[in-house]
């Protein structure tokens, strides 16, 4: 089925669709295995204004507008570093390699979501 794919997500303010006004940011580095279709996922972030209180993934959507949230990156609860993995749906796999999906995290002050960003395919580097 071939090797893993890569995808990535920078997180900031910046991406959120109402206005935050935030320091924060955050990397989420995302490894789909296709053979069982898990997406495994490792997050960090900081400088977060107030304490977050969920990490999901959203969509279908492009960027600026707002989803419902598909699955929870952070079941027990929101601390960086987040790791974690999740056996995607068929559908939730075709948005992924759509660029569709994104990541937010909420705060108690941003409950829409303080740093949010879209997931997109890590290029492969060329080997040497």
């Amino acid at each position: 089925k071939g090797p893993p794919i890569r995808f990535f997500a920078a997180m900031s303010a910046d991406e959120e669709s109402s206005v935050t006004e935030s320091p924060a940011t955050g990397r989420a580095e995302f490894v789909l295995d296709r053979e069982t279709m898990t997406l495994s996922w490792k997050i960090t972030f900081k400088d977060l204004s107030t304490a977050p209180i969920q990490a999901r993934v959203h969509g279908p959507q492009t960027p600026g507008g707002e989803a419902g949230a598909l699955f929870d990156l952070a079941p027990k609860g929101v601390k960086s570093p987040i790791e974690g993995s999740h056996a995607l749906t068929d559908g939730e796999l075709r948005y992924l390699l759509t660029d569709r999906l994104y990541i937010n995290i909420t705060t108690q002050k941003y409950k829409q979501g303080e740093i949010r960003s879209q997931i997109q395919r890590m290029r492969p580097t060329p080997t040497q």
